[in-house]
């Protein structure tokens, strides 16, 4: 068994094509097929079967993609200790990231990383919080942006950003100030298929209800229009909203107390870093905690019910003392495990 072949059985997973990992791997998908017949002879099963609506795995298969995603994580690994070793950085780098981080924080955090790290390729994962954690769990990603708590990843808290509730004008809490989560019992929801929803269900068992799900949405601004539309109102949080309505009589309204989900950057449990991805979570901390992200990411929200400017900048930092000033602080593990990235464990 070689390394190569494990990096086309991945490579075909990720893509869903011989023809696709070829292209992705800068070889032939002859070079592609025979690493793949050359495998299952050496294992003596079949790990996949091609068709005209493209490459199912079997049940083996499925299992073998886990371990070879090990061997390839490894390997680049291996890569890029020794490439730091000659002081070269280089390498690849798979970020997983939501969205509305993708488009409103990430470019910050990217543009001060690539300044040490000019040469190395960044792939980014756009997905669900759900899809994130699963993708670190399964080595598709080095690391990712997720919502706090998370069991099995070891992380490092961000931000906190804060949910508002969108409503058509018409509506009749549109002219309130505030909300509280209550008179929302009764309410049909757009949803935003992302980690919103789970953060809702919890809120609303609080007070013994279960929000009432009309629809779902992964596009942000489609999930406007439809509230726009009358179809119901939405929950999102302040990192999604743009910063221009794309229905500016939308009202974009706080709850009291406040609602907030905690942000922060994450890596397998117990996995090995590699040395870029130590540099990524490092410097995600430290933007966190000189406060670059709060200062950066002031924009208007639109309109509130009274006419206002909503508030510029929702995002407030971590919990207080949850991402101090000091080298190494601010680490978030979970229990009776332990994580062999420095850059997370520095703290312990």
């Amino acid at each position: 068994m070689k390394i190569s072949q494990c990096t086309a059985f991945v490579a075909i997973a990720d893509t869903g094509s011989f023809t696709l990992a070829a292209k992705a791997l800068s070889i032939s998908q002859s070079a592609v097929s025979h690493a793949i017949s050359s495998l299952e002879k050496n294992l003596g099963v079949s790990l996949m079967k091609r068709s005209r609506s493209g490459v199912e795995f079997t049940e083996i298969g499925q299992r073998v993609l886990e371990h070879a995603r090990t061997v390839v994580h490894g390997a680049e690994q291996i890569r890029q200790e020794a490439e730091a070793l000659r002081s070269h950085r280089s390498g690849t780098l798979r970020i997983g990231t939501s969205q509305s981080f993708a488009a409103s924080l990430l470019p910050r955090l990217l543009t001060e990383f690539c300044a040490s790290w000019p040469d190395i390729g960044i792939e980014l994962h756009e997905g669900t919080d759900q899809e994130i954690a699963e993708w670190l769990g399964g080595y598709t990603i080095d690391v990712g942006v997720v919502a706090l708590p998370k069991e099995n990843l070891s992380t490092v808290p961000l931000l906190q950003d804060e949910m508002y509730a969108v409503l058509p004008p018409e509506h009749a809490l549109a002219g309130r100030r505030a909300l509280g989560m209550e008179e929302l019992a009764d309410e049909s929801f757009v949803m935003p298929v992302s980690g919103v929803e789970t953060m809702l269900r919890t809120v609303f068992r609080v007070i013994g209800r279960e929000p009432r799900i009309a629809y779902r949405a992964h596009d942000v601004n489609s999930l406007l229009s439809m509230v726009a539309e009358g179809l119901g109102i939405t929950v999102v949080p302040a990192l999604a909203l743009p910063s221009v309505l794309p229905h500016p009589q939308l009202r974009v309204i706080p709850f009291a107390p406040s609602l907030t989900r905690r942000l922060g950057i994450g890596v397998r449990t117990a996995a090995r870093c590699t040395p870029a991805a130590e540099a990524f979570v490092a410097t995600a901390r430290s933007l966190a905690r000189d406060g670059v992200w709060s200062r950066s990411s002031e924009r208007g929200r639109g309109a509130d019910a009274g006419g206002r400017a909503a508030p510029q900048n929702p995002w407030r930092q971590g919990d207080p003392g949850s991402v101090p000033a000091g080298p190494g602080a601010g680490v978030r593990t979970a229990p009776s495990r332990s994580s062999a990235c420095p850059a997370m464990a520095s703290a312990s």
